[in-house]
């Protein structure tokens, strides 16, 4: 299993707008976007390869293959919690603080 396949815990700071840990959020996100979009092509890659096969043999390496991208990629799409925590980090980065205007939906409150 690919290293990306086993993700840790990412541990969120109560005020979690710091850009720092934002950036390191942002950053495993785009990695975790990048391999799944490794992974989608490489299955449909080899779909097609497969379908164009005549021999057994290869066929059924070739299912092996898809079988074990769609496996990650169901994987991947577990450990894609990290986007919702993007997005609460995201909201308290602009969140109105106690002498700052509430805006919602850029009308004023």
């Amino acid at each position: 299993m690919s290293q990306a396949a086993t993700t840790t815990t990412t541990t969120i700071p109560s005020r979690p707008s710091e850009p720092a840990q934002l950036e390191k959020l942002c950053t495993s996100i785009r990695g975790k976007l990048q391999f799944m979009d490794y992974l989608v092509r490489a299955a449909v890659a080899d779909v097609e390869r497969f379908r164009g096969e005549s021999d057994a043999g290869t066929q059924i390496f070739l299912r092996q293959l898809v079988e074990m991208h769609a496996s990650n990629l169901a994987v991947e799409c577990e450990n894609m919690r990290l986007m919702g925590e993007l997005c609460n980090s995201l909201e308290s980065a602009v969140a109105p603080g106690p002498s700052s205007p509430s805006f919602r939906n850029g009308d004023a409150a």
